[in-house]
């Protein structure tokens, strides 16, 4: 899988520690056949014969991950998956999406947690929304400021920021508006899907600009 895209689909960002959403928790494997379609797993596991999957760490509203791809569209350990934990019940899980196909025993199924940021800190709570997508059709375009984040306020001397994944930072207190930018992945042809880029957590901004 690789380690970014070259798209402004949302999963297709840099899988940098700062981007993450999830962590995961505990990776089991599939006790039995799974027929398409079907939304129960049942799984293998020790809880100290207990018998509940709880025990070891699966939980509702859990994000989901097939090794094989059967469902579950996210990145583990990086970008939510589609797929969730909707109910459990002794080592049976059920699951919101169904699976693709057929899933034969021993599928490896992960399941990771949403990470909770420290809403008190700004630098925390905006870690995924400030990296966004910049390519040449992304101008700057000063008519909108207080709208868009012009390129023309980044760091490094004022110089504009490269194409590809960007994370932008807007400052605060006596740095109020001050713009700066960090390349994290510099493309030569990045695809965009609309002229703007997507929106950040910086005040309802957009970052505008190379």
């Amino acid at each position: 899988m690789p380690a970014w895209g070259n798209t402004d689909n949302h999963n297709q960002k840099p899988k940098f520690d700062a981007e993450r959403e999830v962590r995961q928790v505990v990776s089991l494997s599939t006790a039995n056949t799974t027929t398409a379609g079907n939304t129960v797993v049942t799984l293998v596991y020790n809880d100290g014969a207990q018998n509940n999957v709880a025990n070891v760490g699966v939980a509702i509203g859990q994000y989901v991950y097939f090794s094989t791809g059967q469902a579950g569209n996210g990145t583990p350990g990086f970008f939510a998956s589609n797929n969730t934990v909707a109910a459990i019940n002794g080592n049976n899980v059920t699951l919101t999406v169904g699976t693709f196909n057929t899933t034969a025993p021993g599928t490896v199924i992960g399941f990771d947690k949403g990470i909770t940021y420290n809403s008190n800190k700004t630098s925390e709570v905006n870690y995924n929304a400030d990296t966004v997508l910049v390519t040449p059709t992304r101008l700057a375009n000063a008519v909108f400021s207080g709208t868009y984040l012009s390129a023309n306020l980044a760091n490094s001397g004022g110089a504009a920021a490269h194409t590809g994944w960007v994370k932008t930072t807007t400052g605060t207190g006596g740095r109020a508006g001050r713009v700066q930018t960090e390349v994290l992945v510099a493309l030569a042809n990045p695809v965009a899907a609309n002229t703007l880029s997507g929106n950040t957590s910086n005040s309802g901004t957009y970052f505008a600009g190379v």
